[in-house]
């Protein structure tokens, strides 16, 4: 039941890699303003919702990344290619929702794109993209992180709402009439 962790040019580092990368990149490709954007925190209504949220970044946004440099992947499976599969189409995802992020103005709620199926489309697309990690490794810890995650990372989601009606009012609450919070119309 332990984990198998090694290093090497066979385990999950090309995943955390091609994320990292593809992240970096269009960090570094867009102007500052919309980085900032990104990675501005939002104020929290409780120290429990604080902590909680911490927790989830840490584990999801770091932890999960370099943790997966170490697990093996399961090399002439179908489990590798079915979560390289989901891996890169979330990352497309991904990307395509950094796009929209980055392109609209900092005074506008980001309501375009990929934005139109759910509000957190980056945080979304990153869960299923790390559990097709999960399967094409079968590491029983990446899938848990994964399916505990959309829990832990509700605090968070919440105050970024909440951040975002306070900056643009109701256009926000109209989008988030007409926008579900997850894929699915469960807000």
């Amino acid at each position: 039941m332990t984990p198998e962790l090694d290093f090497g040019l066979w385990t999950a580092w090309w995943y955390s890699a091609a994320f990292g990368i593809t992240n970096l990149f269009l960090i570094f490709v867009y102007p500052r303003v919309p980085a900032k954007r990104l990675f501005r925190m939002p104020t929290f209504g409780s120290r429990r919702e604080r902590i909680v949220s911490y927790i989830s970044i840490f584990m999801f946004a770091r932890g999960l990344m370099v943790f997966a440099v170490f697990v093996p992947v399961k090399l002439h499976t179908v489990w590798l290619w079915v979560g390289t599969m989901v891996f890169l189409v979330c990352l497309a995802v991904h990307t395509v929702a950094m796009f929209d992020f980055a392109v609209t103005p900092e005074n506008e709620p980001v309501v375009t794109g990929v934005y139109r199926i759910t509000r957190h489309p980056m945080q979304h697309t990153a869960v299923v993209m790390w559990f097709g990690v999960g399967v094409a490794t079968l590491s029983w810890v990446i899938c848990l992180a994964c399916l505990v995650q959309p829990f832990l990372s509700y605090p968070f989601l919440r105050a970024q709402e909440r951040a975002c009606v306070d900056a643009y009012g109701e256009r926000y609450l109209e989008f988030m009439e007409r926008t579900p919070r997850y894929f699915t119309a469960f807000t």
